[in-house]
């Protein structure tokens, strides 16, 4: 898979969950070798700053570029960097070895 492809995943998940309330923060984006991570919050806070409209618990989410799987990256109690070793564990060494192909919105 693609970064662009991986990108229309996780905005229609996004979309989808949300009623289309929320969206893909794509400056917060993050390339690894097994595919990227990708944040949203709600489009209120994002477009007008109102803390009361922003999203809390929005775990982020990892699209992975191998099996197409969009997971969500743990409860957000626990840092990202828990989540993501935890599953880099799950995953073979070869997966961790490429180059991350960077977002290209």
């Amino acid at each position: 898979m693609d970064f662009e492809k991986a990108a229309a995943l996780a905005a229609a998940w996004v979309e989808l969950t949300s009623g289309g309330s929320a969206r893909i923060q794509r400056e917060l984006t993050i390339a690894k070798p097994y595919g990227w991570i990708f944040f949203y919050q709600s489009k209120a806070f994002l477009d007008g700053s109102d803390f009361s409209t922003r999203l809390a618990g929005n775990a982020p989410i990892i699209v992975d570029r191998d099996t197409l799987e969009l997971r969500i990256a743990g409860n957000t109690a626990m840092p990202l960097a828990h989540h993501l070793a935890e599953y880099e564990r799950t995953l073979p060494p070869a997966s961790l070895q490429r180059a991350p192909q960077p977002p290209t919105w």
